[in-house]
């Protein structure tokens, strides 16, 4: 019954899957992120909030700063033209008073080395709220990603603590936020944190110190707390009882009689209301801007290919990150050749090897999901006579299940294999003895005759916080001896990119066509690759299955409402 169970929720997990396919650049990148913690060199943002820790020698901690600084940039929202909103502005606020504070640098310094091709400035700062929530012990806020950064300061639209309750509606109410929703949105933003001195030296005193803040209730968790007390009349809030004229939370709270804030005195109801008000506020954006679905999590996660030239010859790498049930599960990596006597598993013929290495990864967020979550790194040779079309895993649970995991029947397709981003031959920024650039080694096969090999990058973590993007010709390098029937081209990159650039390696047909190997990161460079693998071959079965396997793509997003499903069609079948 239990592997009945297994392979019926891999079944539904497949039929659920229909909005996802690998490669899906964008939703890959999100996707990592959100579950992984951070970027693909391991520089991880999860790291500075978890868990749940202090901002230096203050008192409060780095979760609600990151919170402040979510609505501080959707607070620019103008329901009524669609203008503003999350949009990464608040990167060239900081200079109001509305956003004055020491926490807003702060999370703008956390943030700024975070934002690439495929996430926006908007976007981490949404992954970094539902990092911070998660925790400090509150819920696993669904988002989507897609935000588009400005790159100009947004209207003013931040309320102020001395603002009159009307005036207090009007500016929610312009932000798309009824009053419920307005005394939501504080309550949940102010379970964490608190008043620093000398940001508002009229509701906390203090002697000079940057480090005294008044917290806004006796807990440093995402809670009801800031309800309970308020409702019992114990708070400590400042915004309530330090000073009369800038008593904000105490006008916002009281607006309903308190309506909201005793619909919210519960653990479960204050964590249920909170996701959903930041749902609404993560996608209060510009009218121009159409967001991602819900980034779910995809259970078979492929990452990391890189066909590139090794030794002897050519060298594969494929990282699959797999959500585990069982410490005993076993993975292995099928690929079919591209080009002899077994291409495209002719006779099926296929190859296949055990993983290098593996390491568990996880995120705040996927950490509160209870989510187990293992990445097998995939590191073999190949001979340049074979090399590789596509390829698939076979994931054996331990428990008498084996799935195999082929991207819905369409496999991991390598789409080409005449020109190719080389590591090995390439290096970073940092170890290039007089210059800030980074080389950059591209393999093209020699019987192509390119009329031109070049680079396409992009840069968004730069210091001034405004994307750049250029592209650079890669020459024929004569000085690197050819391999495998490869020759050498190289350029560096002396233009300042930033943190972290990503980039194409483009070749370009004398027919005009092009070729490309995509999506790389400069800060992967200088990475130590794992030792290679031995590679077997069999031809036991058809390409995408295994002797005696259960044939199931699980690469689709799983949701609870997936695994409700699941459990429906496993009923109907017993």
């Amino acid at each position: 019954m239990l592997n009945l169970l297994l392979s019926t929720l891999a079944l539904t997990r497949a039929a659920a899957a229909a909005g996802y396919q690998w490669p899906s650049p964008q939703y890959d990148a999100l996707e990592d992120f959100l579950y992984e913690g951070g970027r693909p060199d391991g520089s991880s943002l999860g790291a500075l909030v978890s868990p749940c820790r202090l901002r230096g020698a203050t008192n409060t901690t780095v979760a609600a700063e990151w919170v402040r600084l979510v609505y501080h940039d959707a607070a620019t929202h103008q329901i009524a033209d669609g203008s503003g909103g999350l949009d990464g502005s608040i990167f060239f606020e900081t200079d109001r008073t509305e956003n004055n504070g020491a926490g807003m640098n702060n999370t703008l310094n956390d943030f700024s080395v975070y934002p690439s091709k495929y996430v926006s400035r908007a976007d981490v700062i949404v992954l970094g709220t539902v990092m911070a929530v998660a925790t400090c012990g509150g819920p696993a806020i669904p988002i989507q990603g897609g935000r588009i950064d400005a790159n100009v300061a947004g209207p003013y639209g931040v309320p102020n603590i001395t603002d009159s309750l009307d005036s207090l509606k009007g500016t929610f109410a312009h932000q798309g936020f009824n009053v419920s929703e307005m005394i939501q949105l504080v309550a949940c933003g102010h379970t964490l944190g608190g008043v620093r001195y000398p940001d508002f030296p009229n509701v906390v005193p203090g002697s000079g110190s940057q480090t005294v803040v008044q917290l806004f209730d006796d807990t440093q968790r995402f809670d009801h707390s800031i309800i309970s007390q308020y409702l019992d009349g114990s708070t400590r809030d400042p915004l309530i009882v330090a000073n009369a004229s800038a008593a904000s939370d105490l006008l916002v709270f009281s607006a309903d009689n308190n309506v909201t804030m005793q619909s919210m005195n519960s653990e479960q109801a204050f964590s249920s209301t909170c996701s959903t008000i930041f749902q609404k506020m993560f996608r209060t954006v510009p009218s121009t801007v159409n967001l991602t679905d819900n980034i779910d999590l995809v259970p078979v996660k492929v990452t990391g290919v890189q066909l590139t030239i090794g030794s002897p010859e050519l060298q594969f790498q494929a990282n699959v990150r797999l959500q585990l049930s069982s410490n005993h599960t076993t993975v292995t990596m099928y690929w079919c050749d591209r080009y002899g006597s077994g291409a495209n598993c002719a006779s099926k013929l296929k190859r296949f090897t055990a993983p290098s290495t593996s390491a568990p990864v996880s995120s705040p967020f996927s950490a509160t999901m209870n989510l187990t979550l293992q990445k097998y790194q995939f590191v073999v040779p190949l001979a340049a006579n074979q090399s590789i079309s596509k390829f698939w895993f076979e994931i054996d649970y331990g428990n008498g299940t084996t799935t195999v995991a082929n991207n819905n029947g369409a496999f991991y397709n390598i789409d080409q294999d005449a020109v190719l981003f080389v590591p090995s031959q390439s290096r970073p920024k940092a170890v290039l003895s007089g210059s800030n650039g980074v080389f950059i080694a591209a393999a093209v096969k020699s019987t192509n005759t390119p009329s031109r090999v070049y680079v396409d990058w992009i840069g968004r973590a730069t210091k001034n916080f405004i994307a750049v993007n250029g592209t650079t010709d890669l020459k024929l390098n004569s000085s690197i001896p050819s391999v495998a029937g490869y020759n050498f081209y190289t350029a560096e990159i002396t233009e300042e990119y930033g943190a972290s650039m990503q980039f194409d390696v483009i070749s370009v047909q004398q027919n005009g066509t092009s070729l490309a190997d995509t999506y790389k990161w400069d800060t992967l460079i200088g990475l130590n690759t794992p030792a290679e693998t031995q590679v077997n071959s069999t031809t036991s079965s058809a390409a995408g299955g295994a002797s005696g396997a259960v044939a199931v793509a699980t690469a689709g997003p799983w949701t609870w409402s997936v695994a409700a499903a699941a459990l429906a069609v496993l009923s109907a079948a017993l």
